[in-house]
């Protein structure tokens, strides 16, 4: 069951007057609790609403969070094996200077 399209309006037109604040609150609510395809339907106005206004939503700054993740794994992953490979060559040559009998 979806909103008709006056009800539509007239929730979108209600959310419309809400701060902020109560607008990412509502976002954070509907983000967790949208289990009928109506709570959906208000969840996706609100979060037309956020963006409309140029504030982000929680799906926003969730994919952020993820893009900032990958990217600092791309830059340190070949950073880490160079580090990662020199460690294991000193070691070796510490390890078998160690375990080399004295002749």
């Amino acid at each position: 069951m979806f909103f008709s399209s006056a009800d539509y309006n007239f929730f979108k037109n209600r959310a419309k007057c809400f701060s902020n604040r109560k607008l990412h609150a509502l976002d954070q609510y509907w983000s967790t609790n949208d289990s009928h395809p109506m709570h959906k339907q208000m969840h996706e106005i609100i979060e037309s609403i956020l963006n409309t206004r140029g504030e982000k939503t929680i799906k926003q700054s969730r994919l952020d969070l993820v893009r900032n993740f990958e990217r600092s794994l791309s830059i340190s992953t070949p950073m880490g094996r160079l580090s990662a490979n020199i460690i294991s060559f000193i070691s070796f040559f510490v390890i078998s200077k160690i375990n080399q009998p004295d002749l």
